[in-house]
Parts: C-alpha cells; sequence; structure tokens
C-alpha cells in the first residue's frame, strides 16, 4: 500500500506527500506557509499600476541588515509580483512606499539568494491603502522578531505572531517525533495550537472586519481533518465574512471567504454522514474528457469505490482482479467508480487503457494528496476501496483480492 506522510508547519497546517509504506514518518518542519498563497483571489490583493502615486508607506529599521535590500510584494497565480523596493541604510534604516489597489495580503522579503535548509526571511502583512506602517526587524531572526505598528491591524497580528511563536518554539522542543505515534502526537498539536486558536476567535468577534483577520482565519480551518475540529470555528468564520461583505462587498477576499465558509460546512455535514450514517459523500469529479461525473447518479446499483493513481505499484497489480470482477459482475447492477490520485492527466489516462480498466467513471481532480477526497473518505492510503449499497450506504472498506471477491459473491450470490 502507498500511504501519504504527514508534516506539521508552523502555521499549523498539515500537507500530504506520498512515500512507501516503509517510509512513511511524521516529522515537524518550521516553513511559513503564509509565504506560499498562490492565486489572486485566496490573497485578495489587486495591484496598481507602479507609476501610480504611492498610497502606503512602511519604514522602520532592520536591525543587523544595513545595506539589504527590502522588496514588497504581492502573492498571485502568476507569482510574486514586485511592487516596490528600497534598500536599508548602513544603520539599517528605511522608508518604501508602494501603489496598491485595495487591501489584500502582501509580503516583506529580504532579497538575496537563500541557501539550503534556511528559510527565505518573509513577513506577511495585510495593507489597506493609505496605511503609514512602521516595523520593528532583526535580520538574524527575521519572521520571528517582526512588531508590527501603525495600522488597525497590527495590534491583532503582533498578537498573534506572539502566539505562533510559542506554538513555533514547542515544536523546535520536539527533537524526534517518530517517537510519538501519530493519534499522540496530532493531540499534542492540538493543545500547543489551542492558545492561536482562543486568541484568533476573541479577535474575530471583537473586531470582525479587521484586515488581519485574512491572516488569522488559517488557524481555525480543519487543517488536520474534522476529527479534533472545533464546529463553533465555523460560526466565527460566518461572523467574519458577514463584516467583511459589509465592510468590503465584492472584494475577491469577501469572496472567497463565503466559498470557503460554505465548503467547510459542507464538509462537516459529509464528514458526519460518513462517520454516523455511513453514507458515502458525494463526488463529483471530472473524467479524461472534462465532463463532470457524480456518484450519486449511480443510485439503484451497488457501487465500488476504488482510490488509486498510476504511479501507485500496489495498484496497479491489484487492477487485473478488480476488472475480472467487474466483467463477472457488471450485469447485476454493479459498477465501479474509480477515483486517481494523480497529477499528471496523460500517465492517468494511459494506465486506464494499459490496464484494461473499461468501466466509465473514471474522475479525478488531479491533485494528488491534496484532493478533497482523501479527508471526505477519510483514508491514508492506496489503494482504496469503499463498496456502496444502491441507497450510497457503506457496506465495507479496504476490499481487495480475495475479500472483495468473497463480498461480491456474499450479494450476487455467485
Amino acid at each position: 500500500m502507498i500511504k501519504k506522510s504527514i508534516y506539521v508547519f508552523a502555521m499549523s497546517s498539515l500537507f500530504f506527500a506520498c512515500g512507501s509504506e516503509e517510509e512513511t514518518k511524521t516529522s515537524i518542519d518550521l516553513a511559513d506557509n503564509q509565504s506560499e498563497i498562490s492565486s489572486d483571489q485566496e490573497s485578495g490583493q489587486m495591484m496598481k499600476d507602479p507609476n501610480e502615486v504611492p498610497n502606503v508607506t512602511i519604514d522602520g529599521v532592520l536591525k543587523n541588515g544595513g545595506n539589504a535590500t527590502l522588496v514588497l510584494e504581492a502573492n498571485t497565480d502568476r507569482g510574486a509580483v514586485v511592487i516596490s523596493k528600497t534598500t536599508t541604510d548602513v544603520d539599517g534604516n528605511f522608508t518604501l512606499k508602494g501603489a496598491i489597489k485595495g487591501m489584500g495580503l502582501y509580503q516583506l522579503r529580504v532579497d538575496g539568494n537563500v541557501k539550503q535548509g534556511q528559510e527565505p526571511k518573509v513577513i506577511p502583512m495585510t495593507l489597506v491603502p493609505g496605511d503609514e506602517l512602521t516595523l520593528e526587524l532583526d535580520f538574524n531572526d527575521y519572521s520571528r522578531s517582526v512588531v508590527y505598528k501603525g495600522t488597525e491591524w497590527a495590534e491583532p497580528l503582533n498578537g498573534y505572531m506572539d502566539k505562533m511563536k510559542d506554538f513555533i518554539d514547542w515544536q523546535m522542543s520536539i527533537v524526534n517525533p517518530q517517537e510519538y505515534d501519530q493519534k499522540q502526537l496530532m493531540k499534542m498539536v492540538m493543545e500547543k495550537k489551542a492558545p492561536m486558536d482562543i486568541y484568533i476567535t476573541k479577535e474575530i468577534r471583537k473586531d470582525a472586519d479587521n484586515p488581519a483577520h485574512i491572516l488569522l482565519m488559517t488557524n481555525l480551518m480543519p487543517m488536520m481533518g474534522y476529527d479534533n475540529y472545533d464546529p463553533e470555528n465555523i460560526a466565527v468564520l460566518k461572523t467574519l465574512h458577514k463584516a467583511y461583505e459589509e465592510s468590503y462587498p465584492g472584494h475577491p477576499m469577501t469572496i472567497n471567504i463565503g466559498s470557503q465558509v460554505a465548503q467547510l460546512e459542507q464538509g462537516l455535514i459529509d464528514y458526519k454522514d460518513f462517520k454516523e450514517k455511513k453514507i458515502a459523500p458525494e463526488i463529483s469529479l471530472p473524467n479524461p474528457e472534462g465532463k463532470e461525473m457524480t456518484l450519486s447518479s449511480l443510485r439503484g446499483k451497488y457501487v465500488l469505490i476504488d482510490f488509486w493513481a498510476s504511479w501507485c505499484g500496489p495498484c496497479r497489480i491489484e487492477n487485473p482482479n478488480v476488472v475480472r470482477l467487474y466483467n463477472k459482475y457488471k450485469g447485476e447492477k454493479f459498477e465501479i467508480f474509480s477515483v486517481s490520485l494523480d497529477k499528471d492527466k496523460e500517465k492517468w489516462i494511459k494506465a486506464i487503457k494499459a490496464d484494461g480498466l473499461i468501466w466509465d467513471y473514471h474522475v479525478s481532480d488531479l491533485l494528488g494528496w491534496q484532493t478533497t477526497m482523501v479527508e471526505k473518505y477519510q483514508f491514508n492510503g492506496i489503494p482504496h476501496t469503499v463498496l456502496i449499497d444502491p441507497e450510497g450506504k457503506i457496506i465495507a472498506e479496504k476490499l481487495r483480492g480475495p475479500s472483495l471477491e468473497r463480498k461480491l459473491q456474499e450479494l450476487f450470490g455467485k
């Protein structure tokens, strides 16, 4: 079985990467995911022409950072876009001016090559036209030393950064995370993350439309699945969205928050149905030709949901058995719904043809382990199968080889 590995990040996000079962591990990293926002909608920012009159000013002192180049950037789906640059004087003093069109997520980066193993020197900020921001920074401890002053969002962001530093310090104290089992480590993460969550909830309820919250709200997402998720976070995020609708109507960030809250709410419903009622969550994804295919369209049939990928050796070994059983039972109200965890569309299509997967239902969002299906169906390795009855209720999971054949014989009597 090919499993995903779990990596815990400083901003409490979990990302997935594939490896063999023998290589599966839990490790703690200190990467700052706030510098990785990659789309215009996610960042909410809108740039002005750099030749326009500047409408934001950033000044301050970069301790131990004389003659350093500072770059103000906006993160977009085209990569980082430079808004303005400046160079500190010999004592680290600087002033930087830039032109932005609206409130959004930006970052201030120290320019220069980053050596392998070193983190980029980047700090986030939620600039608003008219901001006159003052920063205190230390070149040698750039992201952890920052103090924001002079804007409406400075104080809540400072408080959040302080809580985050405590969380990072705890992470650094875990020398060998492999000595903990997964549940124990997740429990520890949730306990150490709690002060950040409490702080964020309090700040949003106090001043819901504060621009700082486009950063703070990240912690209220179910980054570690719904098992330990507090549903009250959804109510807090709804409060945030309502306030943004009033203060920033039509803004990309407002629209994005609304979409995230709706998906979050539906995801929690799906999770409860899956865990408590054993109802298979809906799957609605494109096939290789781009046509949307839904699991619910197969109601009235027994369906084997097969999570696999072209790069998964155990999946490819199991495929001949699945094909054989499909040919045996396809006339008995039986169908297969294959969901690929591929990223490469051509390799996915090639594997379907090479393995003779002749059924019609092949779908993928081409996101690999980042697909929402992992969270919806609560699996951490492939191949993974889920057998559902004609009403969409789950009969069995993890059926392969002889166990799959026995179950189908039990259902269809041959």
